[in-house]
């Protein structure tokens, strides 16, 4: 069995080969899900996870079951009845029905104990620390718009959160180059920033952090920012704005990378706050396109994990380096 919790759990070649069995999924679907029950748990709203993924499952030709997270994800204790029944016991039912969970999350040690736990897999549908999907969806996109081959430089401004640390693990696997500017308050910490330094050397790539958005921007390719305020932050949004106020992307920056450069962002985007109309508008604004790929990389996925054939070619990789 295999889970699919962060980046860090595969390599390259296994990352490809779901990409490139997405693709061809998505293309000739078969029902390669039928007969598969995955459980949805989600602790935090969403649409383009949610409802992409189970339009992807729907096209394979399996079914999907929502439980509340507030009855799966319980304290763990029994007594004195401040929760129905320990995750564990859960857990262990839910297997016996199900074939795969996908669960949306605050904390990622709530996915590593429903892992522990369960004997089907567990899909990372986003936590505090990290956002895989959307990472895939993302370097998707990056090679629809720009090839497979080709060296990238992607700029990201904004925020050090869960879809930026995704990113940044997918994009320095596959040895390209990412350039990072924001707020040094709300910045990377020491621990991650050496994480990036080894898996930049480990696979060729280069990770380069910028005070000034300016020149993290020059040569990219892709522009890519997300909200400054993570669910569960929005009384954080007075403070935190007065930081990211200079790291909004506005056709002033934009215009500062490459001629051709696209813009990314992963949804949802709070206009004239992270992001003006004229950039998220822009007819090199990718954003509709990796949306679509929730939907495409979701097929690959959950038929690699679930499907016999493709099982064995998608074991977790040694993890060299860890997160």
């Amino acid at each position: 069995m295999s889970n699919f919790l962060t980046i860090s759990d595969y390599e390259p070649e296994q990352i490809q080969y779901l990409l490139d069995y997405s693709a061809e999924l998505h293309q000739t679907a078969g029902g390669e899900l039928t007969g598969k029950n995955i459980a949805f748990v989600f602790e935090k709203p969403s649409l383009r996870t949610k409802v992409g993924t189970e339009a992807a499952i729907n096209h394979l030709g399996g079914n999907v079951i929502h439980i509340d997270a507030d009855i799966l994800l319980s304290s763990g204790k029994a007594i004195p009845f401040t929760s129905r029944e320990s995750l564990k016991d859960a857990m262990k039912n839910v297997s016996l029905w199900c074939d795969a969970v996908f669960a949306r999350v605050y904390s990622h040690q709530t996915l590593k104990n429903m892992a522990e736990y369960s004997s089907i897999p567990i899909i990372n549908a986003l936590c505090d620390k990290h956002h895989p999907m959307q990472a895939l969806a993302d370097l998707h996109t990056l090679q629809q718009k720009l090839g497979k081959d080709e060296e990238l430089t992607v700029a990201f401004v904004g925020d050090a959160n869960n879809v930026a640390f995704s990113l940044i693990e997918i994009l320095l696997k596959f040895g390209h180059k990412v350039q990072f500017s924001g707020p040094e308050s709300y910045g990377w910490s020491d621990d991650q920033l050496r994480y990036f330094a080894l898996l930049a050397v480990q696979y060729k790539g280069t990770f380069t952090t910028h005070n000034d958005p300016s020149e993290a921007v020059k040569n990219a390719n892709a522009i890519y920012t997300d909200t400054y305020i993570s669910m569960g932050e929005e009384h954080l949004y007075d403070e935190k704005i007065k930081h990211f106020k200079p790291f909004q992307v506005n056709m002033e920056l934009f215009s500062q990378a490459n001629r051709n450069a696209g813009f990314m962002h992963c949804l949802p985007a709070h206009r004239g706050v992270e992001v003006t109309d004229d950039v998220i508008d822009h007819e090199n604004s990718w954003v509709y396109q990796q949306a679509e790929n929730r939907m495409v990389v979701s097929k690959g996925v959950f038929a690699g994990l679930l499907t016999r054939e493709s099982k064995e070619l998608i074991k977790n990789g040694e993890q060299k380096v860890s997160s």
